[in-house]
This record gives structure tokens, C-alpha cells and sequence, in this order.
């Protein structure tokens, strides 16, 4: 009887140091990505890269006859001749591919730069919302296997973000 009284006295000692956890998840890249921000922004870039792949069409286009052209060449040079056209192709070839590797680089940074910019916001909003309805922990999607719908504060977040205005810019590619 005592041995089972001091059991009960200790479980009612410890089981009320235990307080439950509040848990809530987020999906952080399908914020960025769905998020009005980052939709108009992409549009713009999109719209501002319309006149540069057209030139890098024209270009590669050249390159092409260029390429036609060096082979019909390759009947009527002599060898020296024809190695030092060949190296001029490439030459060509290669600019090219490094003006496209500087122009994709540049706009993979900028998209960087202007998801970092929403995360940044998107942080201040969890943030926030942890701090109003007393929530321990937050976890990314990419953080769990499984979780009840009633955690997600996917759709709070989402609309308080769209609600903010996040003034967003990207900078244009200068060769």
C-alpha cells in the first residue's frame, strides 16, 4: 500500500513538470514559389529575357551556318588553312557558351537573391504567429514524414505574406 502511494505521488510529481508541445509545420518553398511576390517578379524577368533569347537564337543561328559553311570550306582550304578557320569557329562557339553560362548564372542569382528576400519575410510571419498562439516548435514539410492538417499554417502564413508589400527587384543582365 505505501509502496503503491509513493508510485502515485511521484507519477502526480512528474507527469505535471510535463507540459504538452505545441507543433505547427510549413511548407517554406511552396510559400516562396505560390506567393504573389514571387509570381510577379518571375513574370518580369520572363518578360525582360523575351528580347535576349531572341538574340541568342540569331546567334546560335549564325553559328550554325557558320558550321555549314566551315565544312563546305574544308573541300577548298588546305589543312593549315582550314585549322585556322576551325579555330575561329570555335573560338566563336565558345564565346557564345560563356555569354549563356554568364547570362543563366546571373539570373539563377537573382532569383536567389529575391527567394532569400521573401524567406527573410516569411520568417518574420512564423515568427510572429509562434509568438502569438504560444507554439514551441515549426517544422518544414522537408522536416517530418507525417503530420495532421490541423498543424499546418500554410494557408495563415500564405495570406499574411500576400498581404504584405515586399518591394522586390531584380537586376537585368549587361554584358
Amino acid at each position: 500500500m505505501i509502496k503503491n502511494l509513493s508510485f502515485f505521488i511521484i507519477f502526480l510529481i512528474f507527469s505535471t513538470k510535463v507540459l504538452p508541445t505545441n507543433i505547427a509545420v510549413v511548407d517554406i518553398n511552396a510559400l516562396i514559389d505560390n506567393s504573389k511576390h514571387f509570381i510577379s517578379i518571375s513574370e518580369q524577368i520572363n518578360n525582360s529575357q523575351i528580347e535576349d533569347k531572341e538574340n541568342f537564337k540569331i546567334i546560335e543561328e549564325n553559328l550554325f551556318k557558320s558550321k555549314s559553311e566551315l565544312e563546305d570550306l574544308r573541300l577548298i582550304l588546305n589543312e593549315e588553312e582550314f585549322n585556322i578557320k576551325k579555330n575561329e569557329y570555335y573560338t566563336e562557339v565558345e564565346k557564345f557558351q560563356n555569354l549563356v553560362g554568364d547570362y543563366n548564372k546571373h539570373y539563377e542569382n537573382q532569383i536567389i537573391n529575391i527567394k532569400n528576400t521573401i524567406f527573410i519575410k516569411i520568417t518574420e510571419l512564423i515568427q510572429q504567429y509562434a509568438s502569438k498562439n504560444k507554439i514551441d516548435l515549426i517544422l518544414d514539410k522537408n522536416q517530418y514524414l507525417i503530420s495532421a492538417d490541423k498543424i499546418n499554417i500554410n494557408e495563415i502564413i500564405y495570406t499574411q505574406l500576400n498581404q504584405l508589400n515586399i518591394e522586390l527587384k531584380y537586376e537585368k543582365y549587361e554584358n
